[in-house]
């Protein structure tokens, strides 16, 4: 078996180095684009899973949501139980809110003409509280955020003002601006006037549909106190939701619902889903064609070696020997593709799109790279290339002495 390891790997490398220099370089380049090939396609859209994922814990639902009991409105003594999940190590903070549905319309003519109005649910915050949570703070584009104080003021998402590259900009109020008023009908009836103090946009969509006011003005629009219609709450490392769940009902919060942000994320799993999908087709077609290709330089390469291969056996060098000899140059070919694509990646590719993220609609797209992409998108190189190169060699093999010499 040794000796016939050496001989494969003999008659490989004397046809490696003996060959065409520039067939050799091609197909190390032809290999190398294969592999930084699946390796892009996969990180892109591991990118984009990650971006929207990132947006909605950093803007939307942070990585836990505690809600009021079954049958319950509100979670009562909101503020002790924020005194309990706030003193469990590992949490950053959390931050309460009252939500209500909403009509918020703007007059632009001031005539009663050019009223546009949109159905967006009003969140209520404790400005200091939601900067230990979400981030919305940081995507202002206009304006200023929230204080403690302020009553008469409203914070807006960019799909509710209509403008700032609003997704829906015909869903939304046209275009309002910061200093503009608007009238806001809440669900229960009421009808209050607030200006626009700050308009912001974070990329997630489900964010970006919120208006917010002040803690102490949504309390007087409800006549209620203490109470929440939800917790956010924030741990320092996301992965960990389901250990801090167990942690919180072990001290004391039991009625009240406890989930994770993953629960939240409906639209964005399906979508999630799809972008799999997607990067399992587009993947395997590269390793197909990567395969091909293979099969397309061995299967040149042993027609053009015909008579040598029936000296070959002429001499007694048996077939197996042969044909692993062919194995071990499509293994060749395919490992040196990976190792330079593994330089590609990790020296130009990669710092090159963390220093320019993609704009995309659901936020700032970058490589996500990870071991396991590398380890799948290698496994399947050279699964695909080893099949290219046996089939060939395999086949000509077999011919007899006399057809192989003569041709």
């Amino acid at each position: 078996m040794l000796k016939s390891n050496k001989a494969s790997l003999f008659l490989a490398y004397k046809s490696i180095t003996r060959g065409n220099k520039g067939t050799l370089i091609l197909t190390a380049l032809l290999m190398t684009l294969a592999f930084v090939n699946l390796i892009f396609i996969s990180s892109i859209f591991l990118g984009m899973i990650t971006s929207m994922n990132e947006g909605s814990v950093d803007n939307e639902w942070s990585n836990i949501v505690v809600e009021p009991e079954e049958d319950e409105d509100y979670i009562k003594r909101v503020k002790s139980i924020q005194t309990l999940i706030n003193s469990v190590p590992g949490v950053v903070s959390s931050s309460r809110h009252y939500i209500i549905g909403a009509v918020e319309s703007y007059d632009e003519n001031k005539d009663g003409k050019g009223i546009k109005s949109t159905n967006r649910p009003i969140k209520s915050i404790n400005p200091a509280d939601e900067k230990q949570v979400t981030k919305i703070h940081q995507g202002m584009v206009a304006g200023k955020y929230l204080d403690k104080s302020d009553r008469n003021k409203i914070l807006l998402g960019r799909e509710v003002s209509g403008g700032y590259g609003a997704n829906f900009e015909n869903e939304g109020l046209g275009g309002v601006q910061v200093g503009n008023k608007i009238k806001v009908l809440f669900s229960n009836g009421i009808e209050r006037e607030y200006e626009v103090k700050g308009i912001f946009s974070t990329k997630c969509i489900g964010a970006d549909q919120l208006a917010f006011i002040t803690e102490r003005e949504m309390e007087s629009v409800l006549g209620t106190h203490n109470m929440a219609s939800e917790i956010l709450v924030k741990i320092d490392q996301t992965g960990q939701e389901e250990e801090f769940i167990k942690i919180f009902r072990q001290i004391g919060i039991v009625k009240e619902e406890i989930k994770p942000w993953t629960e939240y994320m409906g639209f964005i799993t399906s979508v999630t889903k799809s972008f799999g999908m997607i990067n399992l087709i587009l993947g395997t077609i590269g390793s197909i064609v990567a395969g091909i290709t293979i099969f397309v330089i061995i299967f040149v390469n042993v027609t053009n070696k015909r008579m040598q291969i029936g000296i070959l056996k002429a001499i007694g060098i048996e077939e197996k020997i042969i044909v692993k000899s062919y194995i071990l140059q499509a293994l060749f070919y395919v490992v040196l593709g990976v190792v330079l694509g593994l330089i590609i990646t990790y020296s130009v590719i990669v710092p090159y799109f963390i220093k320019n993220p993609l704009d995309f609609p659901m936020g700032w797209v970058s490589l996500d790279v990870t071991k396991d992409n590398l380890v799948i998108s290698s496994i399947s190189l050279i699964v695909a290339a080893l099949a290219g190169g046996l089939i060939p060699a395999w086949r000509t093999s077999r011919e007899s002495i006399l057809k192989a010499i003569w041709g």
